[in-house]
């Protein structure tokens, strides 16, 4: 049933509840001022203004109203009543609209958030000044701000007389509502349609997807489980982008505003196995979300729908180890504050996307710390490591179909045989010559392995004058004031030295070696900075420059050139780059003997 009604009406004699299977607050401040603006818009005509579409679900005779669609709309548009609401004067108006659209006097709240936020948004109302656990609510708090702002604007431009014009105006806005009885269908009505300016995630789709054929086609049997799963899988992401942002644990992949659930949600089914229920999966490795979603999701549950005992158990699998997947990435970069190796991997190294679902899988298979073969030394998060900085970094190739062909066959393979098979993967593309080649004679400086590998040399320098390595701490911490890569000859050689008595013929000749493996040194980036295009001597013998850092590669390369009367020159450049590839090619071979 369909109807078109005034705002105050809409919200008469209703108490208006967001299902546990709706997505969080997503709004942010450009929405927000598109919902002024239309209420702007309706001043300035006079009369009745559109202001959206309302998907509700009400079993009969129940007192709470299911928002299925338009929460987003129905959120801020009871944050803007309610800040209107405060800054009326007089207390019998204020009184009326209080009872009409936040808090009715018998039946208590008109609006609730439900699950973990409704205190969250009931404390916001209340000027308690909650503090946020979530992104949703982060996004809950910064609008409810902008809206007081907004408001406050109104009141000091144009006193009581425009606050109370607003509250007027918004009463008379017309909402269509659609009303279906069967949640179910309210549910598939949802999927067809969308809140202005905040297009849903896959994640949303899939989540409603499951609980309409648990709804349709189990008796609702699970649409508890499900959005209880999704919900753990929402907040387990939370955290992930709240751990990746800190400063000194930044994980460059996963802080890239791009990096939503629905990424998660591909990787996911590039490592789950459908096979147990007669349903192909994880065919594509090029597959988006919107894939997942139409190639295999939906085709899946047709396909099961009239068996209810394998779409009951395909539901519960899926939806279980979905939830397992996101908790599994949350746990690895979690990791990343205890474990020096997964610090290494995930923060300096930026491990490839491409390879994340097949090291959360091996993650929640528990095999990550294991050693594959009595042959390699090695644990398969240390081969992890070898396979991401040989081939997605050094190699800078990115052989999707190879990586994920190992993710897929998991459930068939013994630890001896992934060992084996990343082996055969690091030979294939980036054999110990062509990395050997490579390291010594190519530009690295802006290669994303190169941070990491600069860090082995420091590990190498401290060793060699009985100093301990840098801990977990220490990394984080110089990682926070910048870890940078510095050029030892100076980028800019024209102001700063004669190339010529550093073995270079021309400026084009000096240009095919400036960013060698061997012109670069670790160094923090206040050092950088003040070393910025100083004479080679001049960064080696003033004590407020290499001799003044924490690295000890880097007063080890001081101490090498101190009182030497030979230049830091092409031929010191080709010395140190076959080193430095030698050193690398050791420390990760494709092969580690016990």
């Amino acid at each position: 049933m369909s109807a078109s009604t005034t705002i105050d009406k809409f919200f008469t004699g209703r108490t208006f509840v967001i299902p546990s299977f709706q997505r969080d607050y997503a709004w942010k401040e450009r929405n927000i001022d598109d919902l002024f603006g239309d209420v702007e818009e309706a001043l300035e005509v006079g009369g009745s203004h559109y202001l959206g579409t309302f998907i509700l679900s009400q079993q009969p005779l129940s007192e709470m109203v299911q928002v299925v669609d338009g929460q987003q709309r129905l959120t801020t548009l009871t944050m803007l009543l309610d800040a209107l609401i405060d800054a009326v004067a007089d207390d019998n108006i204020k009184q009326h609209y209080r009872n009409t659209f936040i808090m009715h006097p018998v039946t208590g709240a008109k609006f609730r958030v439900l699950g973990d936020n409704d205190s969250f948004f009931r404390d916001l109302l209340s000027d308690k000044l909650p503090v946020p656990q979530s992104d949703g609510q982060e996004r809950l708090l910064r609008a409810y701000s902008w809206i007081r702002q907004r408001v406050n604007a109104l009141l000091e431009r144009g006193g009581q007389a425009l606050i109370n014009s607003w509250l007027l105006c918004l009463s008379r806005m017309e909402v269509l509502e659609f009303i279906e009885p069967n949640e179910g269908k309210a549910i598939r009505m949802f999927q067809s349609v969308n809140d202005r300016g905040v297009p849903l995630a896959k994640m949303d789709i899939v989540k409603s997807l499951l609980v309409y054929y648990s709804n349709r086609y189990l008796d609702g049997q699970l649409d508890q489980s499900i959005s209880q799963q999704f919900g753990q899988a929402f907040r387990s992401f939370s955290r992930v982008k709240r751990l990746a942002m800190e400063a000194g644990y930044k994980i460059r992949q996963v802080d890239r505003d791009a990096f939503k659930e629905d990424d998660v949600l591909r990787y996911h089914y590039l490592a789950f196995d459908a096979a147990p229920f007669g349903v192909e999966g994880g065919a594509d490795f090029s597959a988006t979300s919107e894939k997942v979603l139409e190639v295999f999701l939906k085709p899946a549950l047709q396909k099961l729908r009239s068996d209810p005992v394998k779409l009951r158990a395909f539901i519960e699998a899926y939806t279980a180890d979905l939830t397992a997947f996101f908790s599994g990435l949350e746990q690895l970069v979690q990791a990343t504050r205890i474990n020096r190796t997964m610090y290494l991997l995930w923060v300096i190294q930026d491990l490839s996307a491409t390879l994340y679902p097949l090291v959360i899988r091996l993650h929640l298979m528990g095999w990550l710390p294991e050693r594959g073969t009595t042959s390699d030394a090695r644990t398969l998060l240390e081969m992890i490591e070898l396979v991401d900085l040989r081939v997605f970094k050094l190699r800078g190739t990115n052989p999707q179909v190879d990586i994920f062909r190992i993710t897929r066959e998991l459930p068939m393979l013994s630890l001896d045989k992934v060992t084996v098979a990343l082996q055969n993967f690091c030979q294939h593309f980036m054999s110990d010559a062509l990395m050997s080649s490579r390291l010594a004679d190519e530009g690295l400086y802006r290669n994303p392995g190169l941070p990491r590998m600069l860090i082995q040399e420091e590990e190498k320098s401290r060793q060699a004058v009985g100093e301990v390595v840098m801990g977990l701490t220490e990394l984080a911490v110089l990682n926070n004031g910048g870890l940078t890569a510095e050029h030892i000859l100076p980028q800019d050689p024209e102001n700063t030295f004669d190339i010529a008595n550093y073995g270079f013929e021309s400026a084009d000749v000096y240009s095919q070696h400036m960013h060698r493996l061997g012109n670069l040194v670790l160094l923090e980036g206040t050092l950088n900075s003040a070393c910025n295009n100083r004479t080679v001597e001049a960064k080696m013998t003033m004590p407020n420059l290499y001799m003044a850092s924490q690295l000890c590669g880097v007063r080890a390369l001081a101490a090498q050139f101190a009182g030497n009367t030979q230049h830091f020159d092409l031929s010191a450049i080709d010395q140190r780059s076959q080193r430095l590839a030698k050193l690398m090619v050791e420390s990760w071979p494709i092969v580690m003997a016990v």
